[in-house]
């Protein structure tokens, strides 16, 4: 499920030829994937609900990337569902199932001021001639490039002294994190292919990415 909603016909798979599939064909391959996988195990009710809900032609343009021309950035409707979140965590803590005017009198009260105040922000509309922080996802996209820039010994020597000096990791925890980053440090490396034009990779950290990153891309940049 995680591969289907990664694919895109502008990302290349993990073969030997670096085969662009259309999104036609990432659609029947993503169904023939589950089907075989409930078929396999005897979950006819499961497929019937991943196909009516999730894989059906209908529903997979929702939510699959492919379904769009352009790679997105953004994943299923995660922004709608954080704006829902702040307003019933935030405005209506209080109310199960709260009237429509009240919903309405809260969102032009409070929700849309806080957005106007966002967005002023965003444009550098306001203190202005001062430096603006970085957002988030801006610290997080510099930190995963400051660390996929480097090479995979240090990387991986960095990764497992984290692991040994956090405590949070202790006993069974700790020594599964040790395991995997051993494995990781002794697993053949793959040959895949890299467009910095494109800025694609047929790799698989590159397909989950959040910020369409992986090593490959970084190093050659």
């Amino acid at each position: 499920f995680r591969v289907h909603l990664h694919q895109h016909p502008s990302i290349p798979i993990n073969d030997t030829a670096g085969t662009m599939l259309s999104s036609d064909e990432i659609h029947r391959r993503a169904v023939q994937d589950i089907y075989n996988f409930c078929f396999e195990r005897d979950l006819s009710q499961v497929w019937a609900y991943l196909w009516n809900r999730w894989y059906t032609p209908k529903q997979w343009i929702l939510w699959a990337r492919a379904a769009c021309d352009a790679i997105p950035r953004l994943k299923t409707t995660m922004i709608v569902e954080s704006l829902w979140r702040q307003i019933k965590r935030r405005d209506l803590p209080q109310f199960n199932r709260p009237r429509l005017d009240l919903v309405t009198h809260v969102m032009l009260k409070f929700l849309l001021p806080r957005i106007n105040r966002k967005v002023a922000y965003l444009q550098d509309h306001r203190r202005l001639g001062r430096p603006k922080a970085l957002a988030p996802w801006q610290s997080s996209f510099a930190q995963d490039w400051r660390s996929m820039s480097k090479p995979d010994e240090l990387r991986s020597m960095e990764q497992e002294l984290a692991c040994l000096k956090d405590t949070s990791r202790k006993g069974p925890a700790r020594a599964e994190r040790l395991a995997d980053i051993e494995a990781e440090r002794d697993r053949p490396r793959g040959k895949y292919h890299t467009s910095v034009e494109r800025w694609t990779c047929s790799c698989p950290s590159y397909l989950i990415s959040r910020f369409l990153l992986c090593k490959h891309l970084v190093r050659e940049a």
